[in-house]
């Protein structure tokens, strides 16, 4: 993901150490993008984290962009079709799929098993009870806060 910002022109630094409560951040200075992203994630957190600042990058510039849960809202849709392409989730069929086939199937995509569970609850290929469900199990298997 960093390699494919810097080949289209955007910057790509590491946030500070005594910056790491934040997840990532991005700005345009003189008509060039950054991102600063926290290194202490692990890698399908640090890759949704700069695919959701390319969100903001592509969205939201200008003075006139929204703000706060909205555009929050905004940058992750991005970022989960960025990642996660419709039609490649749709060739895996993966509808009502279980835990151990999520498992399976986020490493083809590189992401956490969260956001590939929360992806195919958007393109309704998980009901809104078999995605609640799903969390509870991955938060019992330690998914919840990271990728064990």
């Amino acid at each position: 993901m960093v390699h494919l910002l810097e080949a289209h022109g955007v910057r790509v630094f590491s946030l500070a150490p005594d910056c790491l409560e934040a997840d990532a951040f991005s700005t345009t200075r003189h008509c060039t993008p950054y991102i600063l992203l926290n290194t202490r994630k692990t890698g399908e957190r640090g890759r949704f984290d700069a695919a959701h600042e390319l969100g903001h990058l592509v969205l939201h510039s200008g003075y006139q962009s929204p703000r706060g849960p909205e555009a929050e809202a905004a940058a992750d849709a991005f970022a989960s079709a960025f990642l996660m392409p419709r039609a490649g989730i749709l060739a895996q069929q993966v509808n009502n799929a279980s835990v151990e086939r999520i498992l399976s199937a986020k490493g083809r995509w590189g992401v956490s098993a969260m956001a590939f569970s929360y992806r195919l609850r958007t393109m309704k290929l998980l009901s809104e009870w078999r995605f609640q469900q799903t969390a509870k199990q991955l938060a019992q298997l330690g998914y919840r806060k990271g990728e064990p």
